[in-house]
C-alpha cells in the first residue's frame, strides 16, 4: 500500500495492521480505500512559514485564508470544533483551546493515545479524550456521520472538504455547502500530508504547506499568534541546534520506517514531500528500502527474509508511540525470530517505536528530539529502553528542549 496516495487517515490498514487486526475500542478498518496519489507533486513550500497575512481581524469578526477553503470568515474565536485529526487537536492544546474541541475523528483511545503520549510528560497540561465523541461510526472509520455533526454544532470543522469529496467519503458539494450553511465552516488541508492529488473538483489551485506554515493557521483561526511564534521559535531552535550537529551523509545510518504485524513489515517512504515526516527531514537519512532496490512507496510487503536483505541500521514502528503493550508485543516477536541477528538494526536493539505525521506544535518537539536520540545516540543522548507506555524520562540534562517553556506557553506565561 502506497503512503503516498492520500485515502483516508483514519487510521489506514498501514496503521490498523500493527493491532493483528483488533484494533483499540473495537473498530475496524478492513482495507485501504480512498483516493490514491498519482504523478507527479509540487515540492514542499520551505518550512518556516510564519503566522503572518493568514488573518484580518475587524471589529466585526476577522477571516482566515486556507487552501482549499478560501477565505473564512469568523465573528469570534470560535468556541467549540471538531478536532477531526491528531494535528487539530495538538494545536488546539498547545495554543490554550484544548477545552474546545468537542469531538474527534476516529478510535478514541488511539487517537488518546497518540497526543496523549506526549503531553503526559508536561506537568499541568493535558489532553482530555476520554470523554470526546467521535463522528466516524467504529465499523467504518471512512464514514462520516452527518447527523453527529448537527448534533455537535461545532463552529468550525478541522477537516478538509477535498477529502470528504474523494472516494474515501464520497460527500458532494451539497453536502458540504449544506453543513457550512446550517452549522459551521470547513477549515483543513489534508493532502498537504504528502503533498498528495486532491479529487477531481479539488485540484485546480490546491495549495501545500509545510507543517509550520498550517499550524499557523490553526493558531490564525483561534487568534493565538503569539503562542505559535513560541513554539516555531523553539522548533527552529532545536532543528538548528540538530543539523548542526548532525554527521556526514556519508556516515548516518540507514533507516527503514514500518509497519508490522504477524512476520510481515510494510515500509513506509519518509523521503517524500508532506508534513507527515516533518519529524524525520532534518536528519537527511537514506531509506534502506532504496538501497537495496525496493521501492517503499509500492503497495508491497515483505516478509523477514526481505528485511535480511535491505540491512537497515535502525527500524522505526511508524506510529509505535500509541501503542504501549501492542508495540511491546511485537518487539519480542521480531527480536526472537531465528533471521534477527541477520538485520543489524535488531541485532543492535536499534528497533525504536516512533512518531505520527498529524502532528501539533507539542508532539513535533517531542518526535525530533526522540527521533534525534534513537538515530545519533552518541551525539544527542541515548534513548532509554522502551519498557512500558508514556514517553520515557529524559534526565533533565540531556533534553533537547525546554519542557517548562512548553507548559509555560500553552499557558499563556511568556
Amino acid at each position: 500500500m502506497s503512503d503516498d496516495r492520500d485515502h483516508h487517515e483514519a487510521p489506514t490498514r498501514r496503521e490498523y495492521v500493527k493491532y493483528g487486526g483488533a484494533v483499540v475500542g473495537g473498530s475496524l478498518l478492513a482495507g485501504c480505500g480512498g483516493q490514491f496519489d498519482s504523478g507527479s507533486t509540487p515540492a514542499e513550500t520551505a518550512s518556516g512559514g510564519a503566522a503572518t497575512d493568514t488573518s484580518t481581524a475587524a471589529d466585526e469578526g476577522y477571516s482566515v485564508t486556507l487552501s482549499p477553503v478560501g477565505d473564512v470568515a469568523l465573528d469570534t474565536v470560535p468556541e467549540s470544533f471538531l478536532a477531526y485529526y491528531p494535528i487539530s487537536a495538538g494545536a488546539a492544546v498547545a495554543f490554550g483551546h484544548g477545552d474546545s474541541i468537542n469531538a474527534i475523528g476516529y478510535d478514541k483511545q488511539l487517537f488518546g493515545n497518540t497526543v496523549g503520549y506526549y503531553y503526559d510528560s508536561l506537568d499541568g497540561v493535558e489532553f482530555e479524550w476520554g470523554d470526546l465523541g467521535r463522528v466516524t461510526p467504529s465499523g467504518n472509520p471512512n464514514t462520516l456521520d452527518k447527523e453527529l455533526l448537527y448534533e455537535l454544532d461545532s463552529d468550525i470543522h478541522f477537516l478538509d472538504p477535498c477529502l470528504l469529496r474523494s472516494s474515501a467519503f464520497g460527500w458532494d458539494t451539497e453536502d458540504l455547502s449544506r453543513i457550512e450553511a446550517d452549522i459551521g465552516p470547513w477549515f483543513g488541508n489534508y493532502y498537504s500530508r504528502t503533498n498528495g492529488q486532491p479529487p477531481q473538483g479539488c485540484r485546480k489551485d490546491y495549495e501545500y504547506y509545510s507543517l509550520w506554515e498550517y499550524l499557523g493557521k490553526f493558531a490564525a483561526v483561534l487568534q493565538e499568534e503569539e503562542r505559535y511564534r513560541e513554539f516555531k521559535s523553539m522548533h527552529d531552535d532545536l532543528v538548528g541546534r540538530i543539523t548542526a550537529d548532525l554527521p556526514p551523509a556519508s556516515e548516518r545510518p540507514s533507516v527503514a520506517v514500518i509497519a508490522y504485524t504477524d512476520g510481515t513489515f510494510w515500509p513506509y517512504d519518509f523521503t517524500q514531500q508532506g508534513y507527515i515526516w516533518n519529524h524525520l527531514r532534518p536528519f537527511g537519512m537514506t531509506n534502506a528500502f532504496t538501497e537495496a532496490g525496493i521501492d517503499p512507496s509500492s503497495d508491497g510487503s515483505y516478509d523477514y527474509e526481505a528485511l535480511v536483505e535491505v540491512e537497515p541500521d535502525v527500524v522505526l514502528r511508524y506510529w509505535g508511540t500509541a501503542l504501549g503493550e501492542t508495540f511491546l508485543e511485537n518487539r519480542s516477536e521480531i527480536v526472537d525470530d531465528a533471521l534477527a541477528d541477520d538485520v543489524p538494526a535488531f541485532r543492535n536493539e536499534r528497533y525504536y517505536p516512533s512518531g505520527y505525521g498529524m502532528q501539533g506544535p507539542v508532539m513535533n518537539l517531542f518526535q525530533l528530539e526522540m527521533t534525534a536520540k534513537q538515530l545519533f545516540p552518541d551525539r544527542f543522548g541515548e534513548w532509554p529502553t522502551y519498557t512500558e507506555g508514556g514517553y520515557p524520562a529524559i534526565p533533565p540534562e540531556e533534553r533537547l528542549f525546554d519542557r517548562q517553556r512548553v507548559v509555560d506557553i500553552v499557558d499563556g506565561d511568556f
